[in-house]
């Protein structure tokens, strides 16, 4: 699998700890990567043909950046995916807060029209069947898009993640970045632009004509 095919978000099953290159492995990794073999593409520069991963332990202060050669990839899950096939539905802890908020949420989600989809921890759990979420979790969602934005409709998904039982983050990813959905629809002037070589206060005019660095 070539690396133009992969984006930020998306799900790696590797076929071993091994297959990862890590430069100083934490204690936890081989176990962590021994019970759930899956990595997650991160944004960041690919180095000498490999792409940049990171792997979550069982805890949030548990990751750890990697990079992973294409051809140890067994299988791509993307965050679109889990909403194609309604991943919730059939998930073993589909009575979890988070999933149940998304189950409740995901039909007028997918209304609008945009393309979305599942990250963070709820991604991962749907995704590997690893009971990852806990009392705390947030949902953790993408939006793909690109210039000119919809911003009519951006707001609307935005005014969708409000009242919920946990908290519900949206990150818009455009081949200029991305950015929090909460921030474009906000007030600010500014907002934060997360790019491969690093995130950069960025004019939210300049992101709604299109022309970001």
């Amino acid at each position: 699998m070539g690396l133009i095919e992969l984006r930020v978000h998306d799900l790696l099953h590797v076929p071993s700890p091994d297959a990862v290159e890590v430069v100083d492995p934490p204690l936890w990794l081989a176990g962590t990567l021994a019970a759930a073999p899956w990595v997650v593409v991160r944004r960041a520069p690919s180095r000498n043909g490999r792409v940049a991963v990171g792997i979550r332990g069982a805890t949030r202060d548990q990751r750890c950046a990697a990079y992973l050669d294409p051809v140890h990839i067994r299988q791509r899950v993307a965050p679109e995916d889990l909403v194609a096939r309604a991943a919730w539905e059939e998930a073993p802890r589909r009575a979890h807060p988070v999933l149940v908020e998304l189950a409740r949420r995901a039909p007028a989600f997918t209304a609008t029209g945009l393309v979305w989809g599942i990250a963070g921890g709820a991604g991962f759990e749907l995704a590997t069947g690893m009971p990852v979420l806990s009392d705390s979790s947030d949902l953790d969602l993408i939006l793909r898009g690109a210039p000119p934005l919809p911003e009519t409709v951006l707001t609307a998904f935005a005014a969708l993640t409000g009242e919920a039982a946990c908290r519900i983050d949206v990150l818009v990813e455009t081949p200029a970045g991305g950015f929090s959905l909460a921030e474009f629809v906000g007030t600010s002037d500014t907002l934060l632009l997360r790019r491969p070589d690093g995130a950069r206060l960025v004019a939210r005019a300049s992101l709604r004509a299109g022309v970001a660095p």
